[in-house]
């Protein structure tokens, strides 16, 4: 066969690479993160396990200065986004809830302390129950700063399972027992209410809004007007029509007694035939930050209405007394040009973020990262002192954070940007731990794993049944809004979910996004308290 004597021969070789391996786990262990059981799965928590499988089965070598860029931008995107409501929300009015929060993370860290000194668990270990148990990314990055890597990944995999757990069982368990009083207190809110009138009463014929003494007199609005087939905003100066459908807004009772005087009560939706556009507006102007919707005057100035405020990936419904925070997402209805005011208001960008990443000013914050975190202080008993890379990118992210600008350095950049950066950190500081960590993991599995599984159930559920009693009967705290705050001062959003159903309001929300930013700095700083303490207490060597 002539043919075949002239073939020639194609042979592929593929060389496996260290970026491939960790893009393909990183893939992988973001997918399975991804899945979920009644909206509790593990998360960004995937890609260390998918890490950890891949590296007991095939021993994939960790490559370090991945880890290393891992960490540095994972805790400098945290330090930037929390830096700019970190030290305001001291000074905010949720006191309250800033000293429950001081008051889990006391008690978890002389709980943590105590149990591990006395249990003589090695420091390692402890601390990665610990991390496992607040199912706490940030915990065992801080953690792994100190300790053995093996040690405190082998603590966090055994812990996790039992803290997600737990804090949703006891969450569940006193929402249960404390129904009745959680139903007194829902009882006693008011809650606002919308309904649609046609406008048939002549005296309110030709006036405007801000006149109409019935709208006065019964406190509520008028949200939106539709009027020859058109909807339109409704502001102080818009003049009443006889005919006109009103979208009357207040407590359920003042929105029927306005209603009754108003006219027939129809069923009506604003949304077909409409004028007004919904856009998401970013808040990334200083000047507006802190200062409550009431105190903007939002309706009256732009004669836009907002329907939500979506803050630390949460939703809820805006109230009037409800402070803005930066970074905070408003969705508001409006006409187009009212919306483009808005926006201007709300984000312009004199007062506010560059539009793209600025490599120059990233370069900045990195460089100042590496020096804070290079700085060693000598401490008497205790040996010398580094905040490390880890520490160091935190507090430059803080500082960056917090100012914005120092000098022609810009310390705010665009809110997806600093996501995906932090996401991505996390996900390759996560497969190199995961490789290096995967085949010790299951060898050091043993009979004592049962025990550290109940260290962890301790370790989350006494500082949250401390928080909640201080929270709720000193500090005088609704329950649900208490369980609000501890599942912020733990950074564990699942446990929202369960809060949701028995109180769908927006106030454990805001509980939690008020908290968050502070309880995600302070979960670090905590972590490396607890090894200090935990250091001066081991006996010498």
């Amino acid at each position: 066969m002539p043919e075949a004597e002239n073939l020639i021969a194609l042979e592929i070789y593929f060389q496996r690479t260290e970026l491939l391996v960790t893009f393909l786990l990183a893939l992988l262990g973001i997918a399975f993160g991804n899945l979920t059981i009644k909206g509790v799965g593990f998360g960004s928590s995937g890609v260390l396990i998918a890490a950890m499988v891949a590296g007991y089965f095939f021993q994939f070598e960790p490559v370090a200065i991945l880890a290393n860029l891992g960490i540095v931008l994972f805790l400098l995107c945290v330090g930037l986004e929390a830096g700019p409501s970190f030290f305001r929300a001291f000074k905010q009015h949720g006191r309250r809830y800033i000293a429950n929060v001081l008051v889990l993370l006391a008690v978890s860290g002389v709980n943590t302390v105590a149990i591990i000194a006395l249990t003589g668990v090695p420091i390692g270990i402890g601390l990665g129950l610990f991390a496992g148990s607040f199912t706490s990314s940030p915990a065992l990055i801080s953690a792994l700063q100190f300790s053995p890597e093996d040690e405190v990944i082998f603590g966090y995999g055994v812990a996790y399972p039992f803290g997600l757990l737990g804090v949703i069982l006891f969450i569940s368990i006193s929402v249960r027992v404390l129904r009745d009083k959680v139903a007194a207190e829902l009882s006693e809110r008011s809650h606002l209410h919308s309904a649609v009138f046609k406008l048939e009463n002549d005296d309110l014929h030709g006036q405007l809004i801000r006149d109409a003494e019935v709208l006065k007199r019964h406190d509520v609005v008028v949200s939106g007007i539709l009027r020859d087939l058109s909807v339109r905003g409704a502001s102080g100066s818009t003049v009443l029509q006889r005919g006109d459908l009103l979208r009357v807004e207040g407590i359920p009772e003042n929105v029927a007694s306005a209603g009754a005087e108003i006219g027939e009560e129809v069923q009506e939706t604003f949304d077909e035939n409409s004028e007004l556009d919904t856009r998401s507006i970013v808040v990334e102007n200083i000047s507006v930050v802190n200062r409550s919707l009431h105190d903007l005057g939002i309706r009256l100035r732009f004669n836009a209405t907002l329907t939500r405020i979506i803050r630390a990936n949460i939703e809820f419904v805006p109230v009037e007394d409800q402070p803005l925070a930066y970074g905070d997402v408003v969705v508001a209805v409006g006409t187009p040009y009212q919306l483009d005011q808005l926006e201007i208001f709300l984000g312009h960008k004199h007062h506010t973020v560059q539009p793209r990443v600025d490599i120059g000013s990233l370069a900045a914050i990195l460089f100042l990262a590496f020096a804070i975190g290079g700085v060693v202080v000598p401490m008497p008993g205790l040996g010398q002192f580094s905040l490390g890379i880890a520490g160091g990118a935190l507090v430059a992210g803080l500082i960056f954070g917090h100012f914005g600008r120092i000098g022609n350095f810009i310390g705010r950049f665009p809110r997806n940007a600093t996501a995906v950066l932090k996401e991505l950190g996390l996900a390759l500081f996560f497969v190199q731990v995961g490789l290096e960590t995967g085949q010790s993991f299951v060898e050091s599995l043993g009979f004592e794993a049962v025990y550290y599984a109940l260290y962890a159930i301790l370790f989350a559920v006494v500082p949250m049944a401390a928080s909640f009693l201080v929270g709720h009967y000193m500090l005088r705290i609704p329950i649900s809004e208490c369980f609000g705050v501890i599942c912020g001062g733990m950074t564990f959003t699942p446990g929202l979910d369960v809060i949701r159903k028995v109180d769908a309001s927006e106030r454990p929300i805001v509980a939690y996004s008020s908290v968050y930013p502070v309880a995600l700095i302070l979960v670090i700083a905590l972590v490396q308290g607890m090894h200090l303490a935990l250091v001066s207490l081991s006996p010498p060597v």
